[in-house]
């Protein structure tokens, strides 16, 4: 395909959305795909990606059982860009690139590889990428999380999925501070330390933290981090709710999440569990072919126009829809930290 334009000349980038969570069977990549195709209905060309690097299988969700084009044909250099594996869906204006969990280095990528997949990522022709991430926190997921633009913790209305997606939430924190102080062992030292809850500091908050570092001496380092976590934005979205109050179970973690780790969430909706969903997946039927008028893919829809109308992203510079000047490599490299 070749790259398409924007209205002033440069070539278009994409939008990417990370769609991730702190445990597996709550739906993350159901949810992506509905987003994808919420996206391609409204005419936006659209990527979905697996980026579960250690067990992929977003691609049965679309009837495929065996991809002909898989991630680790472009990591393996067989393929220069990324577009080169992108493979068709029912669905018009909607590709899938597939993973290939059964390649041992995409589970364990190296750093030159995470940036190598980053930075094409950036590149695709495309306005929106989806990036279905994998369960957990490692550190993998938790920079291909930080890299996007639009970032999605996918929950239940479940007790315990709460607390895990906030412990999501926290841990991608945690790993953006990491990263910024990687350079400086003792502002470092104290992050790490910060990252037990019951450190011996008595540090509880990210605020706190922040404190104490500009009392060790350095206050402009700790106003800038607290700037740079301002654009730290996750839209919430609670997954399989059945009753209308379950849809704002994200609220805790919005409200937790600005008093400890000084970030603003969002609330992004929910999405109603719909018994044809799970239907389709038994039967490996292609998720594009869900009914229009389902719950599930009107829940998608709703998500998508809240998402795009209240402006929300992660970055401070919106994209390619606007026009503005972006600097993937620039992002990327603030994002991915150091090997």
């Amino acid at each position: 395909m070749q790259q398409q334009q924007t209205e002033n000349g440069r070539k278009r980038l994409p939008q990417v959305w990370a769609v991730g969570g702190g445990k597996g069977g709550i739906g993350k990549s159901v949810l992506s795909i509905l987003i994808s195709v919420a996206l391609a209905e409204s005419g936006k060309d659209t990527v979905v990606i697996d980026g579960d690097l250690g067990g992929a299988n977003l691609h049965t969700f679309m009837g495929i059982r065996t991809p002909s084009r898989t991630l680790n044909d472009f990591i393996s250099r067989q393929v220069d860009k990324l577009d080169d594996v992108c493979m068709g869906t029912e669905q018009k204006g909607l590709r899938i690139i597939c993973g290939a969990s059964e390649v041992l280095t995409l589970a364990n990528l190296q750093y030159t590889q995470k940036i190598k997949i980053l930075q094409a990522i950036s590149r695709i022709d495309a306005d929106h990428v989806i990036l279905d991430l994998g369960a957990g926190t490692g550190f993998n997921t938790l920079d291909f999380f930080l890299s996007a633009h639009r970032q999605i913790v996918v929950m239940t209305p479940q007790p315990v999925a709460i607390q895990n997606a906030y412990a999501f939430v926290r841990n991608a924190v945690y790993r953006t501070l990491s990263r910024l102080t990687s350079r400086r062992p003792s502002l470092g030292g104290l992050v790490k330390a910060a990252m037990n809850p019951k450190n011996d500091m008595q540090v509880r908050t990210v605020g706190a933290l922040l404190d104490r570092m500009a009392e060790n001496g350095d206050p402009a380092e700790a106003a800038a981090m607290a700037a740079h976590l301002n654009r730290i934005r996750p839209a919430l979205i609670t997954n399989m709710v059945r009753e209308p109050r379950d849809k704002n179970a994200g609220r805790i973690i919005q409200m937790v999440s600005k008093k400890h780790l000084m970030i603003q969430a969002q609330i992004g909706g929910g999405v109603y569990f719909d018994p044809q969903i799970n239907a389709m997946v038994s039967a490996m039927e292609p998720l594009t072919r869900v009914d229009r008028n389902s719950n599930a893919i009107q829940s998608a829809l709703a998500i998508v126009s809240n998402l795009k109308n209240t402006g929300w992203a992660s970055d401070d510079q919106s994209g390619c829809e606007t026009g503005e000047e972006r600097s993937p490599d620039r992002k990327i490299s603030a994002v991915a930290g150091y090997p």
